[in-house]
């Protein structure tokens, strides 16, 4: 992806649209759109391929708020990451399509991973420096979608939805798995 994405940096820079002192900016624009492009794709082809779109954008809604705001564990390069993000989307919709759990067990397993992830609160990266207003403004974001994540737990609670009770309690286990992971790792207090 840096490859193509500094080529096509270089292609603007020969064509007068930007000047050489922007170059390393559009570089990183491109390289950040290339990546997050190509996981959508690759996502969208997966959910598709199993026929749970739908079950992969709740996913998504629950997993990318939470990791962003949270922190945790994180690769070494795109490629890790990428193969790492395939593997937890495709293994939790393939838990959701042939397993199942029933629904108070589900709704614990739920809570128990949301309350572990308070507890552990959020995972500071060695490579992204957050200063304790950052920490703040994460910690209330993470509580907002936590929020918004018990407001849909117990929805799904009393419609008897087991499916995406599952789903969201399979979710909150990896993010507190990656968390716990990026605690060790990173050897936070």
């Amino acid at each position: 992806m840096e490859h193509l994405a500094t080529k096509l940096a270089h292609y603007i820079l020969e064509k007068g649209i930007i000047t050489e002192d922007l170059i390393e900016i559009y570089q990183y624009g491109f390289q950040c759109f290339l990546e997050l492009s190509v996981s959508t794709i690759c996502s969208i082809i997966i959910a598709l391929f199993l026929g749970m779109l739908p079950e992969c954008i709740f996913f998504f809604l629950l997993f990318i708020p939470m990791r962003s705001f949270g922190g945790g564990v994180h690769m070494k390069t795109y490629f890790a990451c990428f193969i790492g993000s395939c593997l937890i989307l495709t293994s939790t919709l393939l838990a959701v399509k042939y397993l199942t759990m029933p629904l108070l067990i589900a709704f614990a397993l739920y809570i128990f991973a949301a309350i572990l992830i308070l507890i552990i609160g959020p995972i500071d990266h060695p490579n992204r420096e957050v200063d304790a207003q950052d920490n703040r403004t994460f910690i209330k974001r993470t509580h907002f979608t936590m929020l918004i994540s018990f407001l849909l737990a117990l929805f799904f609670v009393f419609t008897q939805n087991t499916r995406y009770m599952f789903l969201q309690a399979i979710v909150f286990t990896f993010i507190f798995s990656t968390s716990l992971i990026g605690r060790l790792i990173y050897r936070q207090p």
